[in-house]
C-alpha cells in the first residue's frame, strides 16, 4: 500500500496555482507559472510508477485494474467540464469559435488534444485565450504515456529490479535527448507531443524506482528540499513565454519536484507543503485545473479582466472546483465496481462526449453559412501581418535574434526620395504600409516587438541591440529626412521620450511621434462580429481601454522640442472611431494593431505631417 504524502498535496497546490496565476492576468508576476504543469508530470510520473512497481513486486498488478482508476479518477470530473464547455461556447460564441472548440473537444475526449493543438495552433499564441480546452493537451500527454509506460514496466520487472531501472533510465534519456534537440528546431513539437515530454514524468518515475534510496541524514534531505524548492521558484520567476522552453530549461523546475520528493517527509519544505491550507488546495487542484480555463476564456470574450478584477474568476473557479471535487470527483473515485465496469462506463462516457461535439461541429457549420458576414469580419482576429510588418527581415518577433535583421534591405537610404525612418516596436510596424504610399518616400525599418524607441530603453536583448546600433551608430552617420518614432506607449516613457527627441534632433530634418491607438479590451475583429451577429450597434466607446492619458503626457512632454506630435487616437476617433476601412474591413486586426488597409487609412488622414518641404 502506497503511505500517503500530505507534502505531495501541497506540491500539486503550488503547481495549480502558478498555472492560475500565470493564465489568469499575473503573468507579469511569475511569467515561468506555465511550469505547474512540469510539476504535475513529475508528481504523476513517481506516484503511478510507485504503485505499478509495488504491485508488479507483489504479483498483483493488473492492466484492467490500472486502466479502471485511470477512468475513475480523470474523467468523471473532465467529461463535466466537457458538457458544460460545449453548451456554454454554443450559446456565447461566435460559430466558427464554436466550431473550433468542439473539434478541440472531439480531440480531447480522444485524448490526442496534444497532436490537435500542434497541427493548429500554439500554446502561446494570441488564438490559443478563446480555446476554453487548450488546457486539455496535458492530459492527453498523460494519458498517452500510460498506454504504454506500463507494458514496458511489466515486461522489465521480469528481469528484476536492474532492468526495470536500466529501461526506465533508458527512457528518459532518449526522450530528454530528443526533446532537446526538438526546442530550436519546432518548439511547438517540443512543447505539446508526448516523446518530447515523456522524460519529465519519468524524471518522476525513476526516484519511485527501488534503486534509489533517500539519504539517512536529515540535513542533507533538507538541503536538497531546499534546493529543490529555488530551483522550482527561479524556474517560475525567470522563465516566460519566450524562453527555449521545455528542452534543458524544464530541467530546473522538474528537477527541483525530484528532490523535494525525493528527499520526503520531515524537511521544513515537506512541512510547509504540509499545512492545511496546502493540503487543501492539493485535493481539488486536478478539478481546479481543469475548471479554472474555461472559466477565464469564458469571462474574458468581451474584454479582459484588470486593475485586480482578474481575482473575479480566479476565486470562481476555486468555488466551482470544490464543487467538481466534492461532487463528482470523490464519489465517482470511491465508487467500487468490478473493473471491467469502470473501464467500459470510461469509454461509454468519451463516446458520449464526442458523439457530442460531433453533432455540434455540424450545427456550427450550420450556422456559419448562415453567416456568412459575421464570419468574413471574424476571420480578421486570424489575419497574419507577417507580410505587412516585414516580420523576420525589418521586424524582429519574439521569435527573432538580432542576426534575422537585414540592415542592407531594411536601412537602404536613397539619393532621390525623402528618406523616412520608422523606428519602435509593433505599433511602429503596423505603420509600416501606409507610410509605403507616400508619394517620392523611401522608408527605412527598424523594428521590433516589444521594443519602444526611447533612449535608456529596457526589454529583451534583440530590442537592446537593435535600437542601439540605430540611435548611436546608424542615425548619427546617416542624417534622414523624416524621422517617425511609435510605440505601445507606457507611462514610464513620458519621462524619456523628450530626452530621446532632443538627443535624435541632429540627426533628422523633422522628428514625428505617433501616440497611442485606440485600444479595446477585446479583439476588434470579434467584437463587431459579435455585434453583427446580435444585430446590436457598435459602440466603439463601451470597448475601448483608457489610454489616451498617455497620449496626453506625451504631447505635453514635447512642447518646445521641434517634434512633431500626431495624436493616433483622435485621428482616428473624432468623435467616433473609424472600425471599418473602406472596404469594409476592421481597421485593426486585434486590440489595436492595424491591418494594412488600416494603415493605409491612418497614414492618409496625416500625410501632410510627414512630408518635409524642400
Amino acid at each position: 500500500m502506497i503511505t500517503h504524502r500530505q507534502d505531495i498535496d501541497g506540491l500539486r497546490a503550488v503547481a495549480v496555482i502558478f498555472v492560475i496565476l500565470y493564465h489568469c492576468g499575473f503573468d507579469r508576476i511569475l511569467p515561468g507559472g506555465f511550469i505547474g504543469v512540469d510539476i504535475f508530470f513529475v508528481i504523476s510520473g513517481f506516484l503511478i510508477t510507485k504503485i505499478i512497481l509495488a504491485e508488479v513486486s507483489d504479483g498483483r498488478f493488473s492492466i484492467g485494474n490500472f486502466y479502471s482508476r485511470r477512468a475513475k479518477r480523470i474523467l468523471p470530473a473532465v467529461v463535466a467540464m466537457y458538457a458544460v464547455v460545449m453548451a456554454v461556447s454554443y450559446f456565447t460564441m461566435l460559430p466558427d469559435e464554436s466550431l473550433r472548440v468542439f473539434k478541440s473537444v472531439t480531440s480531447s475526449a480522444l485524448f490526442a488534444s496534444n497532436a490537435y493543438f500542434y497541427l493548429t495552433t500554439g500554446y502561446f499564441d494570441d488564438s490559443a485565450e478563446f480555446n476554453p480546452v487548450l488546457h486539455t493537451w496535458s492530459l492527453s500527454v498523460e494519458e498517452q504515456f500510460y498506454v504504454i509506460f506500463p507494458l514496458i514496466v511489466m515486461a522489465a520487472s521480469r528481469y528484476g529490479r536492474r532492468a526495470t531501472g536500466i529501461a526506465i533510465a533508458g527512457l528518459f534519456a532518449v526522450s530528454i535527448i530528443a526533446s532537446i534537440i526538438a526546442v530550436p528546431i519546432n518548439r511547438s513539437a517540443a512543447f505539446y507531443l508526448v516523446q518530447y515530454r515523456a522524460w519529465e514524468l519519468l524524471v518522476g518515475s525513476l526516484i519511485a524506482a527501488p534503486a534509489l534510496t533517500k539519504f539517512s541524514d536529515m540535513r542533507i534531505n533538507n538541503a536538497l528540499s531546499a534546493i529543490g524548492a529555488l530551483a522550482i521558484g527561479l524556474s517560475a520567476l525567470l522563465l516566460s513565454k519566450t524562453s527555449e522552453f521545455p528542452g534543458l530549461m524544464a530541467l530546473p523546475a522538474t528537477a527541483g519536484t525530484a528532490l523535494i520528493i525525493w528527499a520526503g517527509p520531515g524537511t521544513l519544505v515537506s512541512r510547509l507543503l504540509s499545512l492545511r491550507v496546502a493540503t487543501s488546495i492539493g485535493l481539488i487542484s486536478y478539478s481546479l485545473y481543469l475548471w479554472h480555463w474555461p472559466i477565464w476564456v469564458f469571462s474574458n470574450q468581451y474584454g479582459a479582466w484588470e486593475h485586480g478584477w482578474q481575482l473575479v474568476p480566479v476565486a470562481l473557479s476555486f468555488v466551482v472546483a470544490y464543487f467538481s471535487w466534492r461532487f463528482i470527483e470523490t464519489p465517482f473515485r470511491t465508487m467500487r465496481y468490478r473493473p471491467l465496469v469502470s473501464v467500459a462506463a470510461g469509454a461509454a462516457s468519451i463516446a458520449s462526449v464526442a458523439m457530442l461535439a460531433f453533432v455540434g461541429q455540424l450545427a456550427a457549420d450550420q450556422m456559419k453559412d448562415d453567416n456568412k458576414l459575421v464570419e468574413r469580419v471574424a476571420e480578421f482576429a486570424d489575419y497574419d501581418p507577417s507580410k505587412a510588418f516585414r516580420s523576420g527581415k525589418c521586424f524582429l518577433t519574439s521569435n527573432d535574434g538580432i542576426e534575422k535583421y537585414d540592415r542592407d534591405t531594411c536601412l537602404a537610404l536613397s539619393n532621390s526620395q525623402q528618406n523616412i525612418a520608422l523606428i519602435g516596436d509593433s505599433h511602429a510596424a503596423h505603420l509600416y504600409p501606409g507610410l509605403k504610399t507616400l508619394p517620392g518616400t523611401n522608408v527605412l525599418q527598424a523594428n521590433a516587438s516589444g521594443c519602444r524607441p526611447t533612449l535608456e530603453a529596457e526589454g529583451e536583448e534583440r530590442c537592446l541591440d537593435l535600437m542601439n546600433y540605430v540611435f548611436k551608430e546608424f542615425l548619427p552617420s546617416h542624417k534622414v529626412d523624416v524621422l517617425v518614432l511609435a510605440g505601445r506607449w507606457t507611462e514610464d516613457d513620458v519621462k524619456l521620450i523628450r530626452k530621446t527627441v532632443d538627443y535624435l534632433s541632429p540627426f533628422a530634418k523633422k522628428i514625428v511621434v505617433f501616440g497611442p491607438v485606440a485600444e479595446y479590451k477585446s479583439s476588434l475583429p470579434r467584437l463587431l462580429a459579435h455585434s453583427l451577429y446580435e444585430k446590436q450597434p457598435f459602440h466603439a466607446a463601451d470597448h475601448l481601454a483608457p489610454r489616451q492619458r498617455i497620449g496626453v503626457d506625451i504631447h505635453d512632454a514635447l512642447a518646445g522640442s521641434g517634434a512633431m506630435y500626431i495624436s493616433t487616437y483622435k485621428t482616428m476617433c473624432n468623435p467616433d472611431c473609424i472600425v471599418w476601412t473602406k472596404s469594409g474591413d476592421p481597421v485593426q486586426f486585434d486590440y489595436g494593431h492595424f491591418t494594412a488597409d488600416g494603415s493605409r487609412l491612418l497614414i492618409s488622414k496625416v500625410k501632410q505631417d510627414l512630408i518635409v518641404q524642400r
